[in-house]
């Protein structure tokens, strides 16, 4: 943390072609109005911590995702940050394969040079592509976790985690995660009191720390591995029923160590995680749609203690079930 609170920092967000245009504005406005709008507020001076400018790689305009226009102040080479922002991105192939010598070059200059770097949602998979998040700790938006690992499988990512901060690297889930990650940035530098300030003029719940209970549980299916998809479909239609794993295996000519390495390898998970999660989602679906109790639901998805499947709940969404509820209801 910075001890000069008038000491400026400069942030460059970058902008690229198919890119989401709120993790570009929504990370400007925010740093810009830093030390602006909770002053006007309180009838005080106006105090500028940041110093934003949006960045192109080559100082030309880039069209967003959703065909916005986005003009920069400047070219890469022209700015001088100490942190870099950079945007959820969808398409990264295409990314890569226009540009990607040159947005990997730069970031792994500023790298070197300790400049902090922010990954909005899937702007992550541009800083792994970079191999700058190799051995470190990473989120990005739940619904990329399994693209994530297959491609990048030394990057230790925690799909579950709102911002994670390893090395000077910071990483954010969801698409309005910006506004999680930028009052992240805000407090690290300059400390919990003009972070707090941030939130209020925001709105921003400042006590937002998971993903989890936004998930929906999605295992890959695409693994090639037809016995195995035939028991997820199997567990699917089932999730009510207690299966036995060992009389499961015999059904498909496997021993239950082979059938649970298999399940394993292919899905990510273990076959009691796999029933757990699909039993988890149902109850999140009855509590959305329906006026059922919690035990109501806990019988009906296959547990008898409601008391311990209310464990396995919160376990796997960090919400109890009346939170769940008065969320998503």
């Amino acid at each position: 943390m910075l001890n000069a609170p008038f000491h400026t920092l400069n942030v460059a967000v970058l902008a690229l072609d198919y890119s989401v245009a709120t993790t570009i504005v929504g990370p400007q406005d925010v740093f810009s109005m830093t030390g602006v709008l909770y002053e006007q507020l309180q009838c005080k001076d106006p105090v500028h911590y940041f110093n934003v400018q949006i960045v192109t790689i080559d100082g030309q305009p880039v069209r967003c995702y959703n065909n916005f226009i986005m003009t920069p102040h400047c070219a890469i080479e022209a700015c001088d940050p100490d942190i870099v922002v950079i945007p959820a991105i969808l398409n990264l192939d295409e990314i890569l394969r226009v540009n990607g010598d040159a947005i990997v070059g730069w970031l792994k200059y500023l790298y070197g040079r300790k400049c902090a770097l922010v990954g909005i949602c899937s702007g992550s998979l541009l800083l792994a592509a970079a191999g700058l998040l190799d051995n470190k700790i990473a989120t990005t938006h739940w619904a990329m976790a399994n693209e994530f690992r297959k491609r990048f499988p030394r990057v230790l990512l925690r799909p579950d985690e709102m911002i994670t901060d390893d090395s000077g690297i910071v990483c954010s889930g969801g698409y309005d995660s910006f506004l999680d990650a930028s009052i992240y940035v805000i407090k690290k530098y300059y400390g919990p009191t003009v972070a707090l300030e941030c939130s209020k003029v925001f709105l921003h719940n400042h006590g937002r720390h998971s993903q989890a209970p936004y998930t929906i549980f999605n295992v890959p299916r695409d693994h090639g591995d037809e016995e195995v998809l035939q028991i997820q479909r199997e567990l699917g239609k089932n999730f009510s029923t207690n299966v036995d794993f060992d009389e499961l295996a015999r059904e498909y000519g496997m021993s239950r160590r082979t059938l649970e390495r298999r399940f394993k390898k292919a899905t990510g998970v273990t076959l009691l995680v796999y029933q757990q999660r699909t039993r988890v989602e149902h109850a999140k679906a009855l509590l959305e749609s329906g006026n059922s109790s919690f035990d109501e639901i806990s019988y009906k998805v296959g547990y008898m203690d409601n008391s311990f499947f209310r464990k396995l709940f919160v376990k796997y969404t960090t919400l109890r079930p009346r939170e769940y509820r008065s969320l998503f209801s």
